[in-house]
C-alpha cells in the first residue's frame, strides 16, 4: 500500500511536468551524430557525465569539451539551457545535475549518454525536481529499472515514467530554497579551502621554490611575504649543491626523508562487517581512493579491530594516494572524516615533528604534477604508481629548523581552518541527507524543517 500524501500534494511523472514545447524531455544524439572527432577546444560546450558533478555540485565546468556552432545547430533538439535538469543515461547512473544560471554559455549540447528535462515552471520548480531526483525514492526507481544488458543504462521512456510527488509550487520553492541554502554553505566551505590551499602553496613557492626573500635580502630589500623577523631567517646568497642552487646554509633531502610513510593495509572480504552489525561491533570505515574523493558514503565498507597490520587514521592526518589512475587518483589529501582504517595504495604521511606538518603538506601538494608524471611512466593497464624508490629521487630543499617553525606559524592556521571547513561541510551534508527524504514525501513539512535548521 502506498503511503498517504499531504492533501495538497499530487502524484505525477516527469513527463507530466515537462514544458509544453518540443524536445522538453530528450536525450543526446544517436549513433555517429556526435563523436570525439567533433570535439574542439572552444565553441558550444558538450555535457558529459563528468560534468554532472555530485550531491554538493549541480554542474561542473571542468573537463568541458566543445563543438562548433554549426554542429550545435544541427543538434538543436539535443540541447540544454540554464534551468534544465540533467540525467545520466548510461554508465554512472543515478547522477543528476542542474544547469545553473550565470555561466558564459547560453546553450549546451547533450552527449550520447545524457538526458535533460525542461520543466513547465507553472507546475514544477526545476530546483525542487533536481532535489526530488536525488532522493532515495527516485534513486531506488532508477536501480529497479536499470537495463543490465551491456553497459548499465536507462532510456528516455524510463525517465519519462519517473514517479514524482509534487507539492504546491510555493512549497516546492520553499523546500528548494532551504536545501539550496545548505548546498551553498557546503560550496562556500569548499571554495574557502581551495583559496586557503592556494595561499599556503603560494607562500611555500615564494620561500622554498623561488627563494624570493633570499633575492630580496641580496638587494637589501624585504619581500612582501615576510616580516622583519622572518626576513632575518633567510640568507642573502646561494650555494651550489650537486649542481642545484640552494640558499646558503640550507641543504637538500629527498621526499622519502621528509616524513615517515606508512602504507595502508590489505583488506579481504573476511575483514568487513555488514551494515546491521557496524554500530554493535564499533566498526570503522575503510578508506580507499573513492573515500578520499567523495568521503564516506553508503558504498563504504567497514571493519573492526583484530586484523594484523591495520593502520588507523583520524582527522588532520596527511594522506598520499600513490597508486591508481594517474590524473584522477594520485595526490595528497587532508583527512577530515574522523577515525578510520587506511586501505592499501595510500600512505599515511607522518612529519618528523609537528612543526614540519605545514612544510610537508605543501611540498607534496606542490609536487603533484611531478607525481602524476612518475605514475604515468609506471602505468600499466590504466594504473600507475609512485613508489618509495621514486620518492627517493625527488629532491627538495631542507631549510633550517627555525625557518620551518616560522613557516608553520603562518601556514598551520590555514591548514587548521581547512579542516574546520571540511568538518562543517560534512555536518551540513549530513543534515541535507537527513532532511531530503522526508521533505520529498511530505513526511516533514517545510516549517518543521526550517525549525530544525535554525540555530
Amino acid at each position: 500500500m502506498r503511503p498517504s500524501l499531504p492533501p495538497d500534494w499530487i502524484r505525477c511523472t516527469l513527463d507530466d511536468i515537462k514544458a509544453p514545447r518540443d524536445a522538453a524531455i530528450v536525450g543526446g544524439p544517436f549513433g555517429s551524430k556526435l563523436g570525439r572527432a567533433d570535439y574542439l577546444d572552444a565553441g558550444v560546450p558538450v555535457i558529459r557525465g563528468c560534468n554532472l558533478g555530485n550531491t554538493e555540485q549541480r554542474f561542473v565546468t571542468e573537463g568541458l569539451v566543445f563543438v562548433s556552432p554549426e554542429k550545435a545547430h544541427s543538434l538543436a533538439r539535443n540541447t540544454a539551457r540554464a534551468g534544465d535538469v540533467l540525467f545520466t543515461q548510461r554508465g554512472t547512473l543515478e547522477q543528476v545535475g542542474l544547469l545553473p544560471r550565470g555561466l558564459p554559455w547560453r546553450r549546451f549540447v547533450l552527449s550520447q549518454s545524457q538526458m535533460k528535462l525542461t520543466c513547465d515552471r507553472s507546475r514544477a520548480d526545476p530546483e525542487f525536481i533536481y532535489y526530488q531526483c536525488l532522493s532515495p525514492r527516485i534513486r531506488d526507481y532508477v536501480r529497479r529499472n536499470t537495463i543490465a544488458t551491456g553497459v548499465p543504462h536507462i532510456n528516455l521512456g524510463i525517465l519519462r515514467r519517473t514517479p514524482i510527488l509534487l507539492p504546491p509550487l510555493r512549497e516546492q520553492r520553499a523546500i528548494a530554497e532551504l536545501l539550496t541554502t545548505i548546498d551553498r554553505r557546503i560550496e562556500l566551505s569548499r571554495r574557502m579551502n581551495e583559496t586557503l590551499d592556494e595561499l599556503a602553496r603560494a607562500i611555500y613557492r615564494a620561500w622554498f621554490v623561488d627563494f624570493q626573500p633570499v633575492h630580496a635580502n641580496a638587494h637589501n630589500n624585504r619581500h612582501v611575504s615576510v616580516d622583519e623577523t622572518a626576513a632575518a631567517l633567510f640568507p642573502d646568497a646561494f650555494d651550489d649543491i650537486d649542481g642545484q642552487r640552494v640558499p646558503r646554509g640550507w641543504g637538500l633531502r629527498n621526499m622519502r626523508d621528509c616524513a615517515t610513510l606508512r602504507n595502508g593495509a590489505t583488506f579481504t572480504s573476511r575483514d568487513f562487517v555488514g551494515p546491521k552489525t557496524r554500530s554493535k561491533a564499533n566498526a570503522l570505515p575503510v578508506i580507499k581512493i573513492a573515500e578520499l574523493k567523495r568521503g564516506v558514503t553508503k558504498k563504504t565498507r567497514y571493519s573492526v579491530h583484530g586484523h594484523r597490520g591495520k593502520l588507523a587514521i583520524d582527522t588532520g592526518d596527511i594522506l598520499f594516494a600513490w597508486s591508481g589512475t594517474p590524473d584522477k587518483s594520485i595526490g595528497t589529501h587532508l583527512w577530515s572524516g574522523g577515525p578510520a582504517w587506511l586501505n592499501q595504495h595510500i600512505y599515511k604521511v607522518e612529519p618528523h615533528t609537528p612543526a614540519e606538518r605545514g612544510l610537508v603538506y605543501c611540498q607534496l601538494r606542490e609536487l603533484q604534477a611531478t607525481f602524476v608524471n612518475i605514475a604515468r611512466d609506471h602505468q600499466t593497464v590504466g594504473l600507475g604508481h609512485v613508489g618509495k624508490k621514486d620518492l627517493e629521487r625527488v629532491m627538495t630543499v631542507k631549510p633550517p629548523r627555525r625557518l620551518i617553525e616560522r613557516f608553520h606559524q603562518q601556514v598551520g592556521p590555514m591548514i587548521d581552518r581547512m579542516l574546520l571547513n571540511s568538518l562543517t561541510a560534512r555536518e551540513l551534508a549530513g543534515l541535507r541527507e537527513k532532511l531530503l527524504p522526508p521533505l520529498m514525501t511530505g513526511d516533514l513539512r517545510i516549517e518543521q524543517a526550517v525549525a530544525l535548521v535554525q540555530p
